[in-house]
């Protein structure tokens, strides 16, 4: 398996087999290290999005702290690690938390918003402040939720469209800025932290 252009130096940093080139950037990282960081953000989003929950009767959904860790992981792991760990990880909490009529649309929705995010702030390349693409990222993932989980909540679950209206506004809407906030701030710093070692395209 090729993984670089030119000629590529194998040296160990903090534990970790750092591949370099010596005229371009990595393509991507060691798949073994891209799978690992995959599972953390994957179970860091499905702890993130059940250690505080504020229920919401009108529409029986919840408000979470998750979309922060699913933004991040879009960030730090693009469009597909996006996509996996902020679907599958917060799917999983929507199930731990007996949410299980949610996991299927949150699986959709949360992905997507990971997705999104991963796929426009890899234009950000791997710069440890914050970019426009970066606030453009979060901004369309953001968008993403809110407006997935009121099309599912009305379309789907056959809530009513004042109550996911009112959930949109004074729960989700709070949640995604929060999250996007966070994001912000902490995944620009992990995303020069973690520069070799996650993958630069998918």
């Amino acid at each position: 398996m090729v993984l670089f252009k030119g000629v590529i130096r194998v040296s160990e940093t903090n534990g970790f087999v750092k591949l370099n080139s010596t005229t371009s950037e990595p393509d991507r990282a060691p798949n073994s290290v891209y799978i690992a960081l995959l599972a953390i953000f994957t179970a860091l989003t499905t702890v993130a999005t059940i250690v505080f929950i504020i229920p919401i009767p009108s529409t029986f959904g919840y408000f979470n702290l998750g979309d922060a860790l699913v933004m991040i992981s879009g960030i730090l792991l693009g469009p597909i690690g996006g996509f996996i760990a902020g679907g599958a990880g917060s799917a999983m909490g929507d199930l731990a938390l007996g949410y299980v009529g949610y996991a299927p649309f949150t699986f959709f929705i949360k992905g997507g918003e990971g997705l999104v995010v991963g796929a426009i702030s890899r234009y950000s390349g791997n710069k440890t402040t914050l970019r426009f693409w970066d606030v453009i990222a979060v901004l369309l993932g953001s968008i993403i939720m809110l407006s997935g989980y009121y099309i599912a909540e009305v379309v789907f679950l056959g809530l009513a469209p004042h109550a996911a209206l009112l959930e949109l506004v004074a729960f989700n809407s709070i949640q995604v800025i929060a999250g996007s906030a966070i994001s912000l701030i902490v995944g620009p710093m992990l995303r020069g932290f973690l520069k070799g070692y996650v993958w630069k395209s998918e």
